[in-house]
This record gives C-alpha cells, structure tokens and sequence, in this order.
C-alpha cells in the first residue's frame, strides 16, 4: 500500500535553509513552466502532518492551468505538476523536526523578524506538540 501525502506538508529543500508550509494540494503542485526546469524538485523533503517524510525521485507537468497556462498576473504559463516518490517512506521524530526547523530559523532570521519575534517563534516551536501545530506557527 502506497502512502499518501497528509496536509499540510511541510517543505524542506536542501539548497536553502528556508522552511514552506503548504496547506492545500493545489498550492504544492501549482508553478510556471520556468521554474518546473529550473528548480531541483529532488532536493525537497516532503513531510506532511504526520510526520512522514516523502523524497522526490522526479516531477512532472500534468496540464497547463486556466486558460492554456495564461494568467494575466503571473509571469510566464501556469501548470500543474506531480511528483513521483521514493518508494521509501520514513517517519520523522517530532524531536528531530523541530531541531531542523530551530536551526533554519536561525539561520534565515531576518526573514522571520518581519512576522515574529525571533526567541517567542522559537520557544512556540519548541512547545509544539504536533507537526500540524508547527505548520501553522510558520504559514
């Protein structure tokens, strides 16, 4: 039996330190045509609110979104993708997500000062009971 992704899905890229939280499928798996080549969809970590992590063996275009992929207010053909996944699926301890969490928080700080205090964002992580909880701390 194959799993299946819980929303909302916490995204971990290995690139950059930044921490995205989506909440719905089609938010995940909408994009540009342009991005779809450029970004290095198998450097995701996909865990969703179960604390599943999913990895990324390949994406996909699935078919153009709206009318032919235009949309007046975003740049270049809008389409929605799929992904196909590692066969193996391990489980995250919430412990350990949290650490990884803490520690791309500090390292993307200035990011997050806009919106928050950097030592009270820190500490509702820490006191997170649930990785549901910790996607709604970072949406």
């Amino acid at each position: 039996m194959r799993a299946e992704l819980k929303y909302p899905v916490i995204v971990l890229p290995k690139k950059d330190n930044m921490v995205y939280v989506y909440f719905k499928e089609k938010d995940l798996k909408s994009t540009s045509e342009e991005l779809l080549r450029k970004l290095d969809y198998t450097s995701f970590e996909l865990i969703d609110e179960s604390g599943a992590k999913f990895k990324i063996k390949k994406a996909f275009k699935v078919k153009f979104l709206g009318f032919w992929g235009f949309n007046p207010l975003l740049k270049g053909r809008q389409i929605l993708i799929d992904f196909e996944y590692e066969p193996e699926v391990t489980q995250v301890l919430l412990s350990d997500f949290k650490n990884e969490v803490l520690n791309r928080i500090d390292i993307t700080k200035f990011i997050w000062k806009s919106g928050w205090d950097i030592i009270e964002l820190k500490e509702a992580v820490k006191k997170s009971s649930s990785f549901k909880e910790i996607a709604n701390l970072l949406k």
